[in-house]
């Protein structure tokens, strides 16, 4: 049944109630067609919040990047300073290919690439709240680009009473204007889409933890890649084309057909994706592999397997440092655990301490780095649409190792009350 937004939706019999991002449950009414035959996966882990609404008007400008702050220990790579990033080139523009909020205006990249899209943009959003490039995928489609976007569903319910909810202008500009859209929830009661990814004209990829919103450009710690490496297209524009058909789980999402990436003895993809994509099993040979220092930036920290692989890892003498996100922690075993076992935990809420500590990446021996939009936690794994990204790049690992020495500097140790209470005996 065609809801009143115009999407390609059914009713779902049997599901009464799901949680939002802020763990609120309410009652269900529409569901992607065919997702309902994903019922074999189960849930333990509580819904992720996901806290956002982005902006600023600069337009990002190669530089030779932030030096690496935290000091040079012997456990602890050093590096004088993080190399020049790479700049890619689409249609003459030139924008870095990594960027981080924290520096750099995110929004304004997109603005430009979309800007510069000729033929085809497709987008995969958890949700869009900045109006201007609302407004650039306005103008891409009034010039002929076929636009298609792939939304997650608990961001078109509409509003309860009184609430501030509900889809936003941007997005329904974008349905009012015709642009066809496509509404998942995950596979399970619990599952959201979560990517935050579009392809532009088959040749760039933006990706990362960014989700365009308002919050994620003024107030978050966020980071977006760029890329034009054919098979990283290939492969999200497969998986694009996976959900925008999506049936059933079935086969699970596309997986690189190579492993081409070696690390420690090790071999990975270039990417992964959920649900089922196999990300966690990865990342936990990855930290296995781990000889001298793990450094990870997570938003939400619920895999017990994952901590538990890190403490491991420093039972065995590797550094290990964890910065997460001040709310979050408060539900997070893992995160007690981790504490518990004197892991270097720090917490964060942000810039200036009014965000969100939303990046979601870890680097292994200063040498390797996973990064996307999967969070640590069941819900990724199983129940999501995610993606993670794999690389041994110099230049990748050097930036996002100088992100974490920034985030780590200014986030703070864990006071009893941001953990968990333990449980009596």
């Amino acid at each position: 049944m065609t809801s009143l937004l115009g999407l390609w939706t059914h009713k779902t019999p049997g599901r009464r109630t799901r949680v939002d991002p802020c763990g609120k449950a309410y009652p269900r009414g529409v569901k992607i067609m065919g997702g309902a035959l994903a019922l074999l996966l189960a849930v333990s882990s509580p819904a992720q919040a996901l806290p956002d609404a982005g902006f600023s008007t600069s337009f990002p400008i190669p530089h030779p990047g932030m030096p690496f702050l935290r000091p040079p220990a012997p456990s602890v790579p050093a590096f004088a300073a993080v190399p020049p990033v790479p700049v890619v080139v689409f249609h003459g523009l030139s924008l870095k290919s990594l960027q981080f909020s924290r520096v750099d205006r995110i929004p304004a990249a997109l603005v430009a690439a979309i800007d510069r899209t000729e033929k085809t943009l497709l987008l995969a959003l958890y949700d869009l709240r900045l109006s201007e490039v609302g407004a650039a995928i306005l103008r891409a489609k009034s010039r002929g680009v076929d636009v298609r976007l792939v939304y997650d569903e608990s961001h078109v319910k509409p509003a309860a009473a009184g609430a501030a909810s509900g889809p936003s202008p941007e997005y329904q500009a974008l349905v009012d204007a015709g642009v066809p859209v496509r509404v998942l929830d995950g596979v399970s009661s619990f599952g959201i889409m979560h990517h935050k990814y579009a392809v532009f004209d088959g040749a760039l990829l933006m990706t990362g933890s960014f989700n365009w919103t308002r919050s994620a450009d003024d107030k978050n710690f966020e980071n977006a890649v760029f890329k034009k490496d054919k098979a990283l297209i290939e492969g999200f524009t497969r998986n694009w084309e996976w959900m925008w058909a999506f049936k059933t789980v079935g086969d699970g999402p596309p997986a690189d057909p190579l492993a081409p990436v070696s690390f420690g003895g090790g071999k990975y993809p270039r990417y992964a994706f959920s649900p089922q994509g196999g990300v966690e099993a990865l990342l936990l040979d990855a930290v296995g592999r781990a000889k001298s220092t793990i450094d990870v930036a997570m938003f939400s920290f619920y895999s017990q397997p994952v901590a538990d692989a890190l403490i491991a890892a420093k039972k065995r003498g590797v550094a290990v440092r964890v910065v997460g996100d001040s709310a979050q922690a408060r539900r997070s075993a893992a995160m007690l655990a981790m504490s518990k076992a004197k892991v270097g935990l720090r917490l964060s809420s942000g810039r200036e301490g009014t965000g969100a500590m939303h990046h979601k990446y870890a680097l292994v021996d200063g040498a390797f780095l996973v990064s996307g939009s999967y969070n640590f936690s069941q819900n990724a794994e199983l129940n999501n649409f995610e993606n993670d990204l794999f690389t041994a790049a110099p230049a990748d690992v050097a930036a996002f190792g100088g992100e974490f020495a920034a985030v780590w500097a200014q986030a703070h140790a864990p006071a009893p009350e941001e953990l968990p209470a333990p449980k009596s005996l």
